[in-house]
């Protein structure tokens, strides 16, 4: 018998993730408040929107990649929930593994925020002041907003892949690893047999019917 950590319901993870994204949101909103001067409806400085839009793109792997690869599979969510990352294949570095389950959605939302990059300073004033967009800069926000709406659907079909019997969704198969309870466990006869059982039941063969005329 060996003891290993419990499988995280679809539930705590949500809130996870809800926590993750209110961080994300809070810390985006802060930072904006260096660059838009909000009771004038301006920038303090024209120039800081590009450096801004860096942040952005990056922040997402900040919170997401770097921080879970440093604190041994957990975002600010995950620790709050007390749940973490692991490796399917204890074998499999930690790194590795965080890199796999986020290189689809943090590197897209990387690249929505990059995308902001072809959109001016004054362009983005326009459509945060609600004014109206000459056809340039509508063809300009169309990009972001394009990536941004199919990104945020992939992402929400994914998190509703977590709500499973079996607590392992597709992100976890595509990346071959667990989302766990960090201090809760379960005593197994044999841990990795026990795993695989759950993410690959017996195949049921159906009875072959043949017809004679």
């Amino acid at each position: 018998m060996k003891k290993i950590n419990k499988l995280a319901n679809f539930w705590i993870r949500l809130t996870s993730t809800l926590i993750d994204l209110i961080i994300f949101l809070g810390l985006a909103i802060g930072f904006s408040f260096l660059v838009f001067d909000y009771k004038n409806a301006n920038y303090y400085n024209k120039y800081t929107y590009y450096p801004w839009v860096i942040f952005m793109a990056f922040l997402p792997i900040l919170l997401w990649v770097i921080i879970p690869i440093i604190w041994k599979g957990k975002t600010f969510g995950m620790f709050i929930c007390r749940i973490k990352t692991i490796p399917e294949d204890s074998k499999k570095k930690l790194s590795k593994a965080i890199f796999d389950r986020q290189r689809l959605f943090a590197f897209f939302w990387m690249f929505v925020f990059l995308s902001y990059l072809i959109i001016s300073p004054e362009g983005f004033l326009h459509a945060a002041s609600g004014q109206k967009l000459n056809y340039g800069e509508k063809i300009a926000f169309g990009l972001p907003t394009t990536l941004a709406s199919l990104t945020s659907f992939m992402q929400l079909f994914i998190i509703i892949t977590n709500a499973k019997s079996t607590r392992i969704g597709w992100n976890d198969k595509f990346s071959q690893t667990y989302t766990v309870w960090i201090n809760k466990y379960e005593l197994v006869e044999n841990p990795d047999e026990d795993i695989k059982n759950i993410i690959k039941p017996i195949k049921r063969e159906l009875p072959i019917i043949k017809f004679e005329n």
